[in-house]
């Protein structure tokens, strides 16, 4: 038997754009992308804000406002990841509980 196959799914997206009441993203994770990939680019996106926080505690650099802002929206891609990837693995879960 062979594993099912986990990507990403639709729906999960990030940087919020316009009237709040309408909840619109600019930007969204795109379906189908396999997990080893979606990884890959949410550790580079992990390492891209860790590096920026680091340097800030170790006083190596003062985070600017643009910086703040740059950390926030790497923050909400990756965790729009990961959400994306969470609901893949719930469905695989069910489908091989036979729900």
């Amino acid at each position: 038997m062979t594993p099912p196959i986990v990507s990403t799914v639709e729906g999960y997206g990030f940087h919020p754009t316009g009237e709040a009441a309408y909840g619109r993203s600019l930007f969204v994770v795109n379906p189908g992308v396999p997990i080893e990939d979606a990884m890959e680019s949410l550790s580079e996106l992990l390492s891209s804000a860790g590096e920026t926080l680091y340097a800030t505690a170790m006083g190596e650099r003062t985070l600017l406002l643009h910086d703040a802002w740059l950390v926030k929206h790497t923050l909400d891609a990756a965790k729009a990841v990961v959400d994306s990837l969470k609901e893949s693995l719930a469905v695989q879960r069910l489908k091989s509980h036979g729900a």
